[in-house]
C-alpha cells in the first residue's frame, strides 16, 4: 500500500473555508483506488461514509465522499464517467446531488473516528489520545500521521493477523518489515514476541520513517527495532519472518530481492493488493517459496509464504 491513504482527508482548513461535495457509489473493494482517480482529477480529499473496522460485515458498496474547492457540473459529469469506464461505480449508480458545506474543523474531527478496536486474536489499536487495554490483548499505540498504517485498512488488518499467527507459533529471531509505513508491524512484532529478536524496519520514505520511530517510542520499543533507508536490494543476510505490505507493483518488482532474504524453514507475509491481483503476485513468488496461506478479507488479499527447511 502507499504511504498515504487517500480514502482519509488529505487537507484541513483553519479558516472555516466552505467545499463542494459529491458522493459516489462505489464498489467497496475499489474505494481506494476511486478515491485516487478523484485526487488525481483535483479532489481535495475523500472519505467513505461510516468507514468499517477490520471485523465489521462486508459490504459491497459504500458511499464515497469526495471533497472539492470547486467543479462544475461538466467536470463532474467527466469524472463520473471515469469511473464508470474504470468499472469502479456500482451497477447504475449516480452520482449524489453536490452541495457546498463549510469545514465542520476537519483537522480535529477524524480523531473522534478513530477509537480502539481489536485485531486478530491478542491485538488491541489505540490512539495516544484515547488509551486502553483489554485482558489477553497486547496493546499498540499508533498516531495516525502521513505515513500509512493505523490497522484499519483490511491491508493493514490482514497483515496483522498474519503476522500475530506466525510470531506466536514460531518466534521468530529475526524479523524485516519491508516499507514500514507508520512501523505497526515491526511494532506488532516486537511486543507479540521477543525483544531479544532482531527488528530491521525499511523504508525509503524519511517521512513515514520518523512517523515510524515516534510510534516506536510510543510503544517503548525504539530500542527494539532498527529503523532505517537502507535499499532492500543492499540487504545480504536471512531473516526468518519478512512483511511487506506493499503495492502489487513494487511487490512484483522486489521478488528476486526478498525471496533471497527469506532464511531456510522462514516465512514471508505479503500484503497490500487486491484479490484479483493475488494470482500474478503470487506467480513472482511461488518459485522457490510455496505458499501457506492465502486469505482475502474486505477484497485484500494477504499471503503467506514459506521457505523449505535445509
Amino acid at each position: 500500500m502507499p504511504n498515504s491513504m487517500p480514502t482519509t482527508m488529505q487537507r484541513a482548513s483553519a479558516s472555516r473555508r466552505s467545499y463542494t461535495r459529491a458522493v459516489f457509489r462505489t464498489h467497496a473493494h475499489l474505494a481506494d483506488e476511486a478515491a485516487g482517480i478523484l485526487v488525481a482529477a483535483g479532489a481535495i480529499g475523500c472519505a467513505v461514509a461510516g468507514m468499517k473496522l477490520p471485523r465489521a460485515r462486508e459490504q459491497k458498496t459504500v458511499a464515497l465522499e469526495a471533497y472539492f474547492d470547486a467543479i462544475s457540473a461538466n467536470e463532474l459529469s467527466d469524472l463520473k464517467l471515469s469511473l464508470e469506464q474504470a468499472g469502479m461505480l456500482a451497477d447504475g449508480a449516480a452520482v449524489d446531488a453536490t452541495r457546498r458545506i463549510v469545514d465542520p474543523g476537519w483537522s480535529t474531527l477524524w480523531m473522534k473516528r478513530f477509537g480502539p478496536f481489536r485485531v486478530g486474536r491478542r491485538i488491541l489499536i489505540v490512539p495516544p489520545w484515547k488509551r486502553a487495554s483489554e485482558p489477553g490483548r497486547t496493546t499498540i499505540v499508533v498516531q495516525p500521521a502521513q505515513a500509512f498504517g493505523t490497522g484499519h485498512h483490511p491491508t493493514t488488518a490482514g497483515a496483522l493477523r498474519a503476522l500475530e499467527s506466525i510470531v506466536v507459533a514460531h518466534a521468530p529471531k529475526s524479523v524485516l518489515d519491508a516499507g514500514t509505513g507508520s512501523g505497526v508491524l515491526a511494532i506488532a512484532a516486537a511486543l507479540l514476541g521477543q525483544r531479544t529478536a532482531e527488528m530491521i524496519a525499511i523504508d525509503i520514505d524519511p517521512t513515514a520513517l520518523e512517523n515510524a520511530r515516534a510510534n516506536a517510542r510510543l510503544n517503548g520499543v525504539e530500542k527494539s527495532i532498527r529503523f532505517s533507508p537502507v535499499p532492500l536490494a543492499s540487504i545480504h543476510r536471512h531473516f526468518d519472518l519478512i512483511v511487506a505490505n506493499i503495492l502489487s507493483g513494487t511487490l512484483i518488482e522486489l521478488a528476486p530481492h526478498l525471496k533471497r532474504l527469506v532464511a531456510p524453514g522462514g516465512r514471508l507475509i505479503l500484503g497490500g493488493f487486491l484479490a484479483d491481483e493475488a494470482g500474478e503476485v503470487l506467480s513472482h513468488y511461488r518459485s522457490p517459496l510455496r505458499c501457506l496461506s492465502r486469505k482475502t478479507h474486505r477484497g485484500w488479499t494477504t499471503l503467506v509464504m514459506a521457505r523449505a527447511s535445509c
